[in-house]
């Protein structure tokens, strides 16, 4: 038994998209039947070619085409502000050379809200008021191939019962039946083929090739003669020069192209965004499951990222954790044979014996250590951990699944929702092998984490299928039939075993038969083959298995289940809060929601306020050359520009005690954990965001910890004597947590005895002026970067540029409030080469302004943003001792320094001011 997916053809979104294209042929006449030529085919492309064919013919004079397009992209619209623009911004259009007629047009709706549906539909309407009778769609996969073919056979009776019972065929392009070629070209009436773009883009193709079958004529010169319509179906896949070529060798009478995605954007005449889509509720909502991993620097840490081989030798580069001033961090490094480690990482004694034996840059990529251990090209040596959260992941997914089928059962009890709904799990994978073989490790770890959650009690009243028939996996398969990552053979076609051919038919074909309760299969894995054009509207979670490195973009991801969900009775559930896609991600939800949206930013140019109005392209900065010459500024730099040398005073035995107090004081420490948290994603003008995350627990991380050399760690961290080090240590009482996390401890160790030895420096730094050394002011003009990239830019009047460039919603609120006060007539963001020096490394001021008094006196006030107003808070590695170094720069200077997060407060002097700065 299947579901009978129900089609709404009331939906106005869809109607304004396949209308967009309908009036681009305003004023064509409906063709009559005959040999299709409209002036394009020259005599030498005719000749020899004697079949009668039925084709497309287009009577358009270019100049129409060119009014008609235009008054498509004129179209008015309202935007979210209730402000009416252009359906299709000026920057957003293709100019057009004299006198050339447009013939290439893109759509762009956001994936899950009905783009083949909006397609075939465009195909019948084009063919009802034009009489267009010959439409080829091509597809860049099988996935997408097979998404359209049961797209096509689900709407044909919507189709026929929308258009007065119109007829036509349809069918996939197959070169072991070049019989419907011939059909297809010498049918009269309507006729849509579906081929791959493998299967012609060369021209040792069957297609392109002369066949007996076909009167010794290539099958391709039957479909250009009748002047095809060419539907592109993801056309960012098709834009190499091959493909490219290929597209051109069917002769399209035009092509429209549809996507969410368009790399190459021809005329627009239609977007549908993912923030409108978002808004209009027509698609699910976004939940993000966030597993991530607490730091863990306690063992050896080596990610081969990349192998290099050039004629100078072999190298690697490798993620390792490395120890310095700031603590450990992960950092790449670029290795070569007989490199130790164990010095790199800054002699952490977890490195040892990790000395470079030999790089292979051949079949098999890895790096080879002299301790025997042997890591492979875009792997890493923790296997053990990454499995551990890999099987964390698969047991989230479950958990999610068996809680929407919970919830799904108490919604129909309740009559919140009028017929049951199945959902479907979307594994995606690292690796075939991981689940291809049926003792695969992913295989076994669903399997049990499959019962243990079906064994919870609170889960007994959904007496869901037994574990062996709930899961199945849909791959590529090679020549050989063995599993592989790609999609598809030169001819367009998926070679697969029985067993991967069957799970082709369950997967691929049979969308309805997944969304019924008699299919058990629940769970479907895969690496790339479904990462693109398939979907199933059921899909409620998905969880990404593969690691960081994966070109698998999440747009792709999250679009396998943005459709709005099924009914058992056909129709489409619109309930809200059932609506929700839950994706476990193996990142943190700030990642993951950064990601997505530079995704939406760079792939459809979406405009978030306050941010870049396109992710490709940076925003101008220009100097305001009246200010750089104002009075103001040069008053201003002349008050800050001096530089200065310090000097320092501090007392040891104070060090010792403070550093004593700080130790015992510090936060209780905790084992290395996986951390697991449920978010929800918002999409709206503002970005991508989300709510507080709802903590779903932790687990800790397996594994025995090694004890390091802790009093050698941290002599390397901290400046301070290793006696003076040895002496906190003894008179302090957590030495026994050294045991339960040894990186944390050590860390935090080092960050205590720093911060006892900087109050101790900060107290006692002394800073002179250095004579005769200045900032010079023409750097401003010299070193000046006339574009940026940064997220959010302010535009200002009373500053020596017109743009300001701001990291944060901090720094934006203090460029606004400046530029708003009437009592400040000038202010500077500080460049980045202004620099004071301090024991911590050089440190770069925010914010210099000028400040009108009564009386016509001025204050000059350097002033430094962050999120917070208590120095304690800022960590002395994110520039809060540098703060500390900083004001004494300024005393020394006669200038008012202070710090936090409101401007209302920074516009004053800071408490502590004794006014010898006011001039």
């Amino acid at each position: 038994m299947s579901v009978p997916i129900k089609f709404d053809p009331n939906q106005g979104f869809q109607r304004d998209a396949i209308d967009a294209v309908l009036e681009l042929f305003a004023g064509q006449e409906v063709a009559e039947q005959g040999f299709a030529d409209d002036g394009f085919a020259t005599e030498e492309m005719l000749e020899g070619f004697t079949e009668l064919v039925f084709g497309n013919t287009l009577s358009l004079a270019a100049e129409t085409m060119r009014r008609n397009l235009r008054g498509v992209q004129d179209t008015p619209i309202t935007d979210s502000e209730g402000k009416e623009q252009p359906a299709i911004p000026e920057g957003m259009r293709t100019d057009l050379e004299p006198g050339e007629a447009p013939e290439d047009f893109s759509v762009e709706m956001e994936t899950g809200t009905g783009k083949t549906y909006v397609y075939l539909r465009s195909i019948a309407e084009l063919h009802r008021n034009y009489g267009f009778r010959k439409f080829v769609i091509v597809v860049p996969s099988v996935a997408i191939r097979e998404g359209v073919l049961s797209s096509l056979r689900l709407l044909k009776e919507h189709i026929s019962e929308l258009y007065d019972g119109l007829q036509f065929d349809s069918y996939v392009y197959d070169s072991a039946h070049l019989n419907r070629v011939r059909q297809f070209a010498t049918a009269s009436h309507l006729q849509i083929m579906v081929i791959n773009i493998d299967a012609f883009a060369k021209d040792s193709t069957i297609m392109n090739k002369p066949a007996e079958a076909l009167g010794f004529y290539k099958p391709i010169e039957y479909v250009r003669r009748c002047r095809p319509i060419v539907i592109m179906d993801e056309p960012q896949n098709m834009e190499t020069d091959i493909r490219r070529e290929a597209i051109a060798s069917l002769w399209p009478l035009f092509k429209l192209r549809y996507s969410a995605t368009h790399r190459d954007l021809k005329h627009l005449v239609y977007r549908l965004t993912p923030v409108d889509a978002y808004d209009l509720n027509l698609v699910k909502r976004i939940s993000v499951v966030a597993v991530t991993k607490d730091e863990d620097f306690n063992d050896a840490y080596v990610e081969v990222v990349k192998i290099h081989a050039t004629p100078a030798g072999v190298t690697a580069t490798v993620l390792m954790d490395v120890a310095g001033k700031l603590g450990t961090q992960r950092v790449q490094k670029r290795i070569r044979k007989d490199d130790d480690l164990y010095a790199i990482s800054g002699h952490r004694s977890v490195y040892q014996g990790w000395t470079v034996e030999d790089i292979h840059a051949g079949d098999v990529r890895l790096v080879e250590f002299g301790n025997g251990r042997k890591v492979p090209e875009t792997r890493s040596s923790a296997q053990d951990e990454d499995d551990q959260w890999m099987r964390l992941q698969v047991r989230m997914a479950i958990e999610a699944h068996f809680a929407k089928e919970l919830q799904l059962k108490r919604e129909l009890r309740r009559k919140t929702i009028p017929a049951a709904m199945k959902p479907l799990t979307l594994f995606f994978i690292d690796r075939v092998a991981n689940y291809h073989p049926k003792d695969s490790k992913l295989r076994v770890w669903f399997e049990e984490e499959y019962e243990a959650v079906r064994s919870d009690a609170k889960y007994a009243v959904l007496d869901l299928p037994d574990v062996d028939v709930v899961h199945d996996g849909y791959f590529a398969t090679s020549a050989k039939g063995e599993a592989k990552d790609s999609t598809v053979d030169k001819e367009g076609k998926a070679r697969d075993t029985k067993e991967t051919a069957a799970a082709f038919e369950r997967i691929m074909r049979k969308k309805e038969e997944l969304l019924s309760f008699e299919e058990p299969l629940r769970f479907i894995f895969s690496h790339s083959a479904l990462a693109e054009g398939w979907d199933n509207p059921n899909v409620f979670t998905i969880c990404n298995l593969q690691d960081g490195k994966s070109t698998m973009r999440k747009r792709q991801q999250i679009g396998r289940g943005l459709r709005l969900p099924v009914m058992e009775d056909g129709d489409r559930c619109h309930v809200e809060h059932i609506n929700v896609l839950t994706v476990i991600a193996n990142e943190s939800f700030t990642s993951f929601a950064a990601q997505l949206q530079k995704e939406i930013e760079t792939e459809t140019g979406v405009s978030f306020k306050n941010r870049v109005s396109n992710g490709r392209d940076p925003r101008k900065v220009n100097l305001n050359k009246k200010m750089l010459a104002s009075r103001e500024f040069a008053d201003l730099w002349n008050a800050i520009a001096d530089k200065t040398r310090y000097s320092l005073d501090f007392d040891t035995a104070l060090v010792v005690q403070e550093g004593v107090k700080r130790v015992n004081g510090m936060d209780p420490i905790e084992p290395v954990k996986f951390r697991v948290a449920r978010h929800l994603v918002d999409i709206g003008a503002y970005g991508v965001g989300g709510e507080d995350s709802v903590d779903k627990g932790d687990v800790i991380v397996e594994g025995a910890r090694k004890i390091p050399d802790v009093v050698g760690e941290l002599c390397r961290r901290v400046p301070l004597s290793r006696a003076t080090i040895v002496n906190i240590l003894k008179q302090c009482d957590r030495l026994e947590d050294v045991k339960v996390n040894p990186s944390v401890f050590i860390d935090r160790v080092a960050d205590a005895m720093n911060h006892a030895l900087y109050e101790q420096v900060a107290t006692g730094i002394v800073y002179s002026l250095k004579p005769g050394e200045r900032w010079d002011a023409e750097l401003i003009e010299r070193r000046h970067n006339d574009e940026t990239i940064k997220p959010i830019v302010v535009p200002v009047t009373k500053s020596i540029v017109d743009h300001i460039a701001c990291d944060s919603a901090v720094e934006q609120r203090m460029a606004e409030y400046l530029e708003d006060r009437r009592d400040v007539p000038l202010f500077v963001k500080l460049p980045d080469w202004f620099k004071v020096p301090t024991p911590l490394g050089n440190y770069n001021p925010d914010w210099a302004f000028v400040r009108n008094q009564d009386g016509g006196k001025s204050l000059y006030l350097v002033r430094e943003t962050k999120g917070t107003d208590d120095l304690e808070k800022l960590q002395w590695e994110s520039e809060g001792w540098k703060i500390k170094f900083g004001k004494a720069h300024f005393n020394a200077l006669k200038v008012d320094f202070f710090f936090g997060h409101d401007p209302e407060v920074l516009i004053e002097l800071s408490p502590d001011y004794t006014a010898h700065g006011a001039q």
